[in-house]
């Protein structure tokens, strides 16, 4: 099938976004978060996710101006030939460096706990072959091979805290959001460099005709990433305590080792790493596909796959002669990163929203919301249409009938009184011990209804997708 003609669907951009954002926080910034804010640090995962939101809102606006055209494509359309090329070498600049980051981490990471004797080299070209293999693929296959493995990891992680149930104290997360705001300013700032990989879906904008489900999708995967993060942090400081993870290469290997399921269950964390690594590896090889995309798009190409050997090749030898020590290149990953995002990111992401405006917006699903509110309507006899036939169903149908604008709103009300709560437990918890318990409680029952709403705009995303496609139009 050719390249330019293969999609993915809502649900997979969702989790392709969770695994994309949850792949570098297993492996290099944690330790350097627990350091910096200590007990605290499971709030820091807000503040990228306000920017994660605002590069959604950007990405859904271009592909309602500019439909069918990529991030890459864009750049050239709105910025012109010679702006445009320049604006696309800077990301691919910056994906270069993540590709290097990641491969070398990755690579540091099995050599350190895996095999310890295979030379790093031998590694980092083992990665490479296997994206060699993917660069003839596309974004689907990959996404197909996410469909296996995120739901498991998903699953495994929410139940970290039964199988660690009997290592836990929370004694340990005490006191609560008593760490200097300026402190969790910084940690936020560092987590923002790697949230700040999100700009590598520009790459397959594409592939999702409808903008609607772009920016639910984007929305539902940030916070799904931002949810399991802080979970981990959670967990890391109430089972190691708020000093001993920052003194860890990878604390969240050193957690799952704490498992110890009865007397002969004590090895978990060889299961837990096989869940683990497929999704660290997917988010490489989507980095990767997008790098393709944003190369073949200089010779104004779609099909990447006659670039794919040479790009693999030239990743291998950089990689190798990119960094000498293990310090370069956490140091690189964790503090470079933050820097390069900021440095360029919001100004490009500015430019775009200014110069989109010349193009009108190009939106089938807003005739679909506005049939979908008809459809929704109430019988004469006061009941919701087909409520007589589900009777056990009246409650999903009731959710069914909120749109999707009204989703939105809510969780953008649910995450604005996150910050009132992280905002009013550093005000008072440092005389009141109480507050920050129940801001540390509020948070967590925010972060827990944030999954739910943007799961139920997911929903209804679809639904007006569906009704505004050629084929539903033409069915009704």
């Amino acid at each position: 099938m050719p390249v330019n003609t293969q999609v993915i669907n809502q649900r997979q951009l969702s989790w392709q976004v969770g695994s994309l954002l949850i792949g570098g926080g297993l492996l290099s910034i944690q330790h350097d978060l627990v350091r910096v804010a200590h007990m605290d640090t499971w709030f820091v995962y807000l503040l990228p996710t306000v920017y994660i939101l605002f590069i959604a809102y950007v990405f859904t606006q271009l592909s309602m101006r500019l439909p069918g055209k990529h991030l890459f494509e864009i750049n050239f359309i709105l910025f012109g030939r010679w702006f445009g090329m320049l604006a696309n070498m800077v990301l691919l600049i910056h994906l270069w460096f993540i590709l290097l980051r990641d491969l070398r981490m990755l690579g540091k990471f099995i050599g350190t706990l895996l095999l310890p004797n295979t030379p790093e080299e031998m590694l980092v070209l083992l990665l490479v072959v296997l994206l060699m293999f993917y660069g003839r693929t596309s974004a689907e296959v990959i996404s197909r091979v996410n469909d296996l493995f995120f739901p498991v990891f998903f699953a495994l992680t929410l139940m970290l805290p039964f199988l660690l149930s009997n290592e836990m104290s929370f004694r340990l997360l005490q006191p609560i959001l008593t760490t200097p705001p300026k402190q969790l300013g910084y940690a936020g700032l560092l987590s923002i460099g790697w949230y700040g990989d999100i700009i590598i879906v520009g790459a397959f904008l594409h592939m999702i005709w409808n903008s609607r489900q772009i920016h639910s999708a984007l929305r539902h995967g940030s916070l799904l990433a931002t949810v399991l993060l802080s979970l981990l942090l959670l967990m890391e400081v109430a089972v190691l305590g708020p000093n001993i993870p920052g003194n860890l290469i990878y604390p969240d290997y050193s957690l799952v080792q704490h498992i110890q399921i009865t007397d002969f269950l004590d090895r978990m964390d060889l299961f837990v790493l096989s869940i683990w690594f497929p999704i660290i590896v997917n988010k490489i090889i989507f980095i990767y596909l997008a790098f393709l995309i944003g190369i073949a798009s200089l010779i104004r190409q779609r099909d990447y796959t006659l670039i794919n050997s040479p790009v693999s090749l030239f990743l291998l030898l950089t990689t190798i002669l990119a960094f000498k020590s293990t310090p370069e290149v956490f140091s690189f990953g964790n503090y470079s990163s933050p820097v390069l995002v900021l440095s360029y990111q919001p100004a490009l992401l500015a430019a775009l929203l200014l110069l989109m405006r010349r193009f009108p917006k190009r939106s089938p699903e807003r005739h679909a919301e506005q049939s979908s509110g008809k459809s929704q309507g109430h019988d004469r006899d006061g009941t919701s249409k087909g409520g007589n036939r589900h009777p056990g169903k009246r409650f999903g149908s009731r959710l069914g009938a909120i749109s999707g604008r009204t989703w939105l709103r809510a969780g953008n009300m649910l995450l604005a009184l996150g910050f009132v709560f992280v905002g009013a437990g550093l005000i008072f918890s440092q005389n009141y011990a109480l507050i920050g318990k129940l801001a540390g409680f509020g948070y967590a029952f925010v972060l827990a209804l944030l999954l739910f709403v943007t799961h139920m705009e997911m929903r209804k995303a679809k639904d007006l997708a569906a009704r505004s496609s050629p084929n539903s139009a033409q069915s009704s």
